[in-house]
């Protein structure tokens, strides 16, 4: 069943620059989407309009069978925000509270978004710290945390909220080689686990090894869209082989 539907999406900017043109693909419950492409090809702005973080033009977006925007008009807002409940966003630059203890970045979002007691949500929250690693770190501020450690915050953060889909907005582009393979290990083993997720990165191996489908985006076009081993390994397209041509483990 497909759980995100992105149909004919097309976004400019306020210059007239147009960002994203006719984007269309679907995500299938349990799947992994890869999103790679240049910089600059619409990647983090594809991802911020399903999570209703940028407005589109024109299209059609529909995510858990309810329709976020169709044909350029968007729901009301009671329906587009029971429909970002349904959504969890890890930021590349984790975007925690600078001033909260890790446990307080956890426990806010809980209460606020979705109505539980501070009590159910440090109990929710300690779960998820422990998941993530951190053990012992409840009481740390961000700026006492590694890149790694504070992006695991995040995505503990996303997880306690209870999200039918993670997006992922290059979550490692922040961080350092040592550090970068601790957060793919943690997005693999949801994967395997078989959380939804949309993951835009420049990790071409990750995206390859860890997808169900890929889509390449350059210039706001799909370019490429599906198998990761056949588009990877095998790239058809002569724009996605010059994009590859620096990924050697071919």
């Amino acid at each position: 069943m497909s759980i995100i539907s992105v149909k004919n999406v097309n976004k400019f900017f306020g210059d007239g620059v147009q960002v994203l043109k006719d984007v269309s693909f679907e995500v299938e419950q349990g799947e992994v989407l890869g999103i790679i492409g240049p910089s600059g090809s619409g990647k983090s702005t594809l991802l911020r309009s399903i999570a209703q973080l940028v407005k589109i033009d024109s299209g059609t977006i529909t995510i858990c069978s309810r329709q976020l925007v169709k044909d350029g008009v968007y729901a009301d807002k009671k329906t587009q925000r029971e429909i970002a409940l349904n959504l969890g966003f890890v930021f590349q630059n984790f975007n925690l509270f600078s001033h909260y203890s890790v446990l307080k970045n956890i426990i806010d979002p809980q209460v606020t978004v979705l109505g539980v007691s501070k009590e159910e949500a440090e109990e929710n929250a300690i779960q998820f710290i422990r998941r993530m690693g951190l053990s012992g770190k409840e009481n740390n501020y961000p700026c006492e945390l590694s890149g790694g450690q504070q992006q695991r915050v995040s995505i503990a953060r996303a997880l306690a909220l209870k999200p039918k889909v993670l997006l992922f907005d290059e979550p490692t582009s922040a961080l350092d080689p040592e550090l970068t393979g601790e957060i793919l290990e943690i997005i693999r083993g949801l994967a395997k686990s078989k959380m939804t997720m949309i993951v835009v990165t420049h990790e071409m191996a990750f995206a390859r090894d860890t997808s169900d489908k890929i889509l390449f985006l350059d210039a706001g076009h799909v370019v490429e869209y599906g198998d990761p081993k056949e588009l990877i390994n095998n790239p058809k397209n002569v724009r996605m082989q010059e994009f590859l041509k620096r990924f050697n483990n071919r």
